[in-house]
């Protein structure tokens, strides 16, 4: 049974209390999916927002060419597809199962009416949803003002995961490859490796276990 304490985990909810997501809990419906199952598809109409409780899902399109730029990687307590939180549409992405993965799925025809009853749930999501709109437009900012590892060190604060406990470094998880992000920034592998092992020289990053720790992020936010 999911608690309003886990709820609470996922970013879309974190400045809420307890009280204020109680009247979703009913509408979540928990579904186990295996990896290589495609949950959508870009351009596909749909009317459901999805949040990981475990395991791992790539977000995707495809470009003019054919090839496949993978936009984001969604791991435990990240939410994707918020934009049809209010109103069916398409979905702008593609989205694969990388691992087996439990998911809450939320339709969002329910959505008015517990909005309706709980107008801090509704300026809470409004609030989550503009700070994310900014975040992605200063993203396209940074694309087009920095290098191509500037822009790496940008991909690399946003993908971060907070910290394992108190006084540890924010990490990367290293499952992603090299051709995993050099396709989230348009670049070449060799360009992301290079990049990385300066980065590892420096003191900036460093690899243990199954995650690149990030132990100087701020020479990362500046990054040229």
């Amino acid at each position: 049974m999911l608690s309003p304490e886990q709820l609470l985990r996922f970013s879309l909810f974190s400045s809420l209390n307890p009280n204020d997501v109680a009247p979703l809990l009913p509408h979540l419906v928990e579904r186990r999916y295996r990896r290589g199952q495609l949950l959508f598809v870009e351009g596909e109409i749909g009317s459901s927002v999805y949040f990981v409780l475990s395991g791992q899902v790539k977000l995707s399109k495809s470009t003019p060419e054919g090839e496949e730029q993978i936009l984001d990687w969604c791991g435990p307590y990240d939410c994707f597809a918020e934009v049809l939180l209010l109103e069916a549409g398409s979905y702008p992405a593609t989205a694969e199962v990388l691992q087996d993965s439990i998911l809450l799925v939320l339709h969002n025809e329910v959505m008015p009416q517990i909005l309706e009853s709980s107008p801090v749930l509704s300026i809470a999501l409004i609030r989550t949803l503009s700070r994310r709109l900014r975040l992605a437009q200063e993203f396209i900012r940074i694309l087009t003002n920095r290098s191509t590892a500037g822009i790496l060190a940008a991909l690399f604060l946003r993908l971060a995961r907070p910290a394992l406990s108190p006084g540890q470094p924010i990490f990367v998880d290293a499952s992603l490859t090299h051709r995993d992000l050099a396709s989230m920034i348009g670049t070449s592998r060799e360009c992301v490796n290079r990049s990385i092992n300066n980065w590892k020289r420096s003191g900036i990053i460093k690899l243990v276990d199954d995650r690149l720790e990030i132990i100087k992020p701020n020479e990362l936010a500046d990054w040229p």
